[in-house]
């Protein structure tokens, strides 16, 4: 068994993950975009463990100014927890004693801490965080907007001008928990202007698309199999290939109309249905609007799911006064 460090991505480690399927418990899904993704991580640091010439687990990491983040942490399926290999091994096994001398010589190399995002109901991944000494921090949010025909909107548009609003990105997020600013620079934003061509809401998307193998709650696997077939459903899921779009940030000075306008029409220049938002739930910008947006169909079938952050080497405790700033690129 060998263990290869690199900062560069491999061809070979992105077939590795391009075969993951993630999740348990909850939504089971598979990135299709994840080829496109891992070339813009950001400063990577890759560990990857070989047997036989194969990758057989890797753990990747983007060091950024405040802490080390756990962008991917796979393991092959026959050493996924769950598997007969897994359940016969011990505690200590090479594998694991192997990831944790990572984890330590990096922390010892840095001095930083590290953090992941982990869905509170994936058992596996909660069991394999506590095993590497991580625990839990804060939590956040997904909460999905959707439209069965979204419309374009007079006032909506794209824009690729970042200085028109980076003083505003700035005084809304700067102060956040976690706040960086490496991936929500990219255009294109989505800009709500008023008659006079002054911007009063913004949001910075991701287009994603995932492989949905099963939707959160008990009949999840079922509804899959099920929601293609309804006329008007099907519309808003595809689970073979699903696109939709995750914002990094979002502006729209707690008015829930502007917010409705930018979202619904931020879908037809998309040209997708529906709109999944990780956001921590005591930041303002989603506190002045929860209970007053129209979420759409999707909500109320999938409804509100929590995802757990979990720190390893931490110092500090998280203030409600200070919500983590949530990259929906750290997440997709």
């Amino acid at each position: 068994m060998v263990l290869e460090e690199s900062a560069v991505i491999t061809e070979e480690l992105i077939t590795f993950l391009e075969g993951t399927e993630l999740g348990t418990n909850g939504a089971k899904y598979t990135h299709l975009d994840i080829r496109e993704r891992i070339l813009e991580t950001d400063h990577p640091i890759s560990f990857s463990l070989k047997r036989n010439q194969g990758i057989i687990a890797n753990v990747t990491f983007c060091v950024r100014d405040f802490a080390l983040y756990v962008r991917y942490f796979a393991f092959h399926p026959r050493f996924q927890s769950g598997s007969k290999i897994e359940r016969k091994r011990n505690a200590h096994s090479e594998i694991e004693q192997q990831i944790e001398g990572v984890f330590k010589k990096l922390g010892d190399q840095r001095g930083m801490p590290f953090y992941a995002y982990i869905d509170a109901d994936n058992s596996r991944s909660q069991h394999m965080s506590k095993r590497f000494g991580f625990s839990p921090y804060t939590g956040i949010i997904s909460r999905t907007f959707s439209r069965l025909y979204p419309q374009k909107m007079s006032g909506v548009s794209f824009s690729s001008d970042w200085e028109s609003i980076a003083e505003r990105v700035k005084k809304d997020y700067g102060d956040y928990d976690g706040y960086f600013d490496t991936h929500i620079q990219n255009s294109p934003f989505v800009v709500l202007k008023n008659g006079d061509g002054e911007v009063e809401a913004y949001a910075k998307f991701n287009l994603v698309q995932w492989r949905i193998h099963s939707l959160p709650g008990p009949y999840g696997s079922l509804l899959v199999k099920v929601l293609p077939y309804i006329p008007l459903l099907r519309r808003l899921i595809k689970p073979k290939s699903h696109y939709f779009l995750c914002p990094d940030i979002i502006s729209h000075g707690i008015n829930t109309r502007k917010l409705q306008q930018l979202f619904s029409a931020a879908l037809a220049l998309y040209k997708v249905n529906s709109i999944i938002w990780f956001v921590d739930p005591n930041a303002r910008v989603y506190q002045g609007v929860k209970d007053n947006l129209n979420w759409g169909i999707l909500d109320r079938i999938i409804g509100t799911k929590n995802v757990n952050v979990v720190v390893r080497n931490a110092k500090g405790t998280y203030s409600a006064e200070k919500p983590f700033f949530v990259s929906s690129f750290d997440l997709i």
